[in-house]
């Protein structure tokens, strides 16, 4: 499994369509400062359903829409496309390919859409749970984020590593799990 395309359009810096193809193995972004690097991996984070404007380096949500610059008129809607190559089944879906689209709107509707089918934010994160990808995605490290890793709580650390291996998934559902639970009693409790 890895990211096989980023398509971008409205998003931040990307005022025009912009389609960048991923291979399997390491990618690394470079460019001079300004060029929209971050960017990219904020418009991947955003697609995956990140919710906070603060994780994309924004104010508000609509922060992502292009503003307008240097005689580009502004945008009024955001787009971004991630496709997942899913070759080797980890995504529970019976699909090779993974489109996952979240679109906003400067009003502040926005949609997600999963191989073009429109779905909830909780489909999309359901969907990555078990793959380290996702709004707590590991596999994209961004400026500092290394450091604030190594210098976290063990706690934190721990967390972090969970979640990499997919834990948060069943630590979850255990939870929903016990909370239906609790309910069934109280409900037998004032049955008898």
């Amino acid at each position: 499994m890895h990211l096989r395309s980023l398509t971008l359009q409205g998003f931040k810096s990307f005022p025009d369509r912009t389609r960048l193809e991923f291979t399997t193995g390491v990618s690394v972004i470079v460019g001079p400062n300004g060029s929209g690097k971050s960017n990219i991996t904020d418009a991947v984070l955003w697609a995956m359903g990140e919710q906070s404007p603060l994780a994309v380096r924004g104010q508000s949500m609509q922060d992502v829409i292009f503003a307008g610059a240097h005689g580009v008129r502004a945008r009024s809607e955001a787009q971004v496309e991630v496709v997942i190559d899913n070759g080797d089944g980890r995504i529970d879906l019976p699909m090779s390919e993974i489109s996952i689209v979240r679109r906003l709107d400067s009003s502040g509707e926005g949609e997600y859409r999963v191989n073009g089918a429109r779905c909830r934010l909780t489909d999309v994160l359901e969907i990555l749970s078990d793959t380290g990808l996702g709004k707590e995605m590991h596999s994209v490290v961004s400026q500092g984020r290394v450091e604030a890793i190594v210098t976290s709580k063990p706690r934190d650390r721990r967390l972090l590593i969970e979640e990499a291996a997919g834990l948060g998934k069943h630590r979850k559902r255990r939870r929903r799990a016990q909370i239906k639970l609790e309910r069934t009693q109280d409900n037998l409790d004032r049955a008898l």
